[in-house]
């Protein structure tokens, strides 16, 4: 065009050169302003799921030009399942423009939110503004717990009727006498009708558990599982887990969780809320990927546990294989509870009550549990989700909770 003007003067060339290069130059401004100005944050609002709860997270994108963004393109490379944040605004001049994006976890496990860019350009579309944010969070997705799990837990051999020598230096059930108050006690240790008695603060006295370890053992071979996502048998197994862990922690129980899938999940026994997140996480984790046969993960797992400790196996195998590898258990001191998932309800072939049959016979206690037996994560209408409001004086107060939307 530029030639045109040249060799062909007229008016009209002219007024488009100057037109088109009016073009060019408003748009690299507008860009350029874009570029100084447009930035974006995300922000997960709560810092741990488990499936059947509700991922969320606030986008805040903010203008600080003299010129809008007239639209702004988030892509998002989440691998969160079915958590979709691919979504255009416009950003007024000096504004800021603030969302939420939410998804209901379908799936335990562990993923990534992040990395994403976003884009934007002049009015005109011949410029485009590009921003990489590289930085993604890790997010773990627990397994959901239900509290009425119709599976008794199992006492230590010597059935908490003997009490240990040792001290324990946490509460237990045992309160075994009184000592002097110690600076780093807490206050709830504190013995009140001795301290009245002999004017001096004294606290209780806790012996070690005798009820013993509980090991729960999750059979993940490949090879027996039956069934996809939460109607297989791998979820059925992960969910009994975590509920039984759930139980013994609420009992004060110590207790540890084992998988051997392709990376081995162990966690061994212990009591408390941090230890609660151990092996919800392990279990988050584990995959029933692995090659290992039930015989040779209760030999490894023979090996780290205690004399007086209880193991329950979880399992969906009809093999009685196995069987042997209880005895020896047995000959150390060590107990066992089976949990067979039952075959022909997930679908496969075989009795399992034949199964059970032997093990009551050797004496072991044996539960069969059928396909949704345990019930399954609530959806997302019938969990709810946390809301919460903050006071005038700073204080945050649950306003909706998602017990109270069931």
């Amino acid at each position: 065009m530029f030639i045109a003007s040249i060799l062909l003067p007229d008016r009209v060339w002219y007024t488009l050169l100057i037109g088109i290069g009016g073009l060019f130059v408003v748009s690299y401004v507008w860009i350029r302003q874009l570029a100084k100005g447009v930035h974006a944050t995300r922000r997960l609002r709560y810092g741990w799921v488990s499936v059947g709860d509700r991922l969320e997270e606030q986008f805040t994108i903010i203008n600080t030009s003299l010129l809008p963004a007239l639209w702004v393109e988030v892509v998002d490379q989440s691998n969160v399942p079915e958590y979709k944040t691919a979504v255009v605004h416009s950003v007024a001049n000096e504004g800021v423009r603030r969302w939420r994006e939410y998804a209901v976890c379908l799936q335990r496990g562990q993923y990534q939110l992040g990395p994403w860019t976003i884009r934007s350009s002049d009015p005109f579309g011949i410029f485009i503004l590009t921003r990489q944010y590289p930085v993604s969070n890790e997010v773990i997705i627990h397994p959901p717990i239900h509290t009425e799990i119709p599976i008794p837990l199992p006492s230590g051999q010597s059935s908490g009727r003997v009490r240990a020598r040792q001290r324990a230096w946490r509460a237990t059930i045992n309160a075994a006498s009184v000592r002097d108050y110690q600076p780093n006690d807490p206050y709830r240790w504190i013995h009140w009708p001795t301290s009245a008695r002999r004017d001096e603060l004294f606290v209780r006295q806790f012996d070690l558990d005798a009820a013993g370890d509980i090991w729960i053992l999750l059979d993940m071979e490949q090879q027996i599982q039956l069934g996809d996502g939460l109607d297989g048998t791998e979820e059925h197994a992960v969910l009994l887990a975590a509920s039984l862990a759930a139980m013994a922690l609420h009992q004060n129980r110590p207790v540890g969780v084992a998988g051997y899938g392709r990376s081995p999940q162990i966690v061994p026994p212990g009591r408390g809320t941090g230890h609660r997140w151990k092996i919800l996480r392990a279990l988050a984790l584990v995959n029933a990927d692995g090659d290992a046969t039930l015989s040779q993960t209760i030999t490894d797992i023979s090996r780290l546990m205690r004399r007086g400790s209880a193991a329950v196996i979880i399992t969906a195998t009809n093999s009685i294989e196995w069987l042997p590898n209880l005895t020896t258990l047995s000959q150390r001191g060590l107990r066992s509870e089976l949990i067979v998932l039952d075959r022909p309800s997930f679908g496969g072939t075989g009795k399992s009550q034949v199964l059970q049959d032997a093990l009551l016979q050797q004496g072991y206690s044996c539960h069969i549990i059928r396909q949704g037996e345990i019930g399954q994560a609530p959806e997302q209408e019938k969990r709810g989700y946390w809301e919460f409001k903050v006071t005038g004086t700073g204080g945050v107060v649950a306003v909706q909770s998602p017990v109270q939307q069931t």
